[in-house]
């Protein structure tokens, strides 16, 4: 092994045609896969497709959602749209409770897995307009529904 190991490029190709990307229903310019749906434990892991230049809706994450961005770059957006960081490939988040925002892909669009933590209620995301007002919440029951259609496909 050398003493200065050549550094691994940026960026991943993601061999993804055996993914099955689904729409998320009242989101645009995403899609998603649920990979797994643990109810015992409430963790809910799935893979998320962004756009490019692209934006989803504001929302709030109301369990601890954490995230590992996968390809492209994943671009974080205050409420009044300013952008707020541009997440890499390659890197880990540690996401937080009571932050409203909204998030896109990048110029390449973004694939990013997020593991959802959802032992502080059945809530796990609120939907918002562009005022703030919350327009749905998504719940465990909710997912559990995406999963049983994920699964019967």
């Amino acid at each position: 092994m050398s003493a200065n190991p050549k550094p691994m490029q940026p960026g991943f190709d993601l061999y993804d045609h055996e993914i099955t990307w689904l729409p998320f229903a009242g989101i645009e310019n995403l899609e998603l896969s649920l990979f797994d749906l643990d109810e015992e434990r409430k963790v809910v892991d799935l893979i998320v497709r962004f756009a490019p230049n692209e934006t989803v809706t504001m929302h709030n994450h109301l369990a601890q959602t954490n995230m590992l961005i996968i390809q492209g770059e994943l671009r974080m957006y205050e409420p009044d749209g300013s952008i707020r960081e541009v997440r890499p490939a390659g890197r880990y988040y540690r996401g937080t409770t009571g932050d409203t925002h909204s998030e896109g892909g990048g110029p390449e669009g973004a694939v990013v897995f997020y593991s959802m933590r959802c032992d502080s209620g059945p809530n796990i995301l609120e939907v918002m307009d562009d005022s703030g007002t919350v327009q749905a919440i998504l719940t465990m029951d909710d997912v559990r529904g995406a999963w049983d259609a994920q699964q019967a496909m």
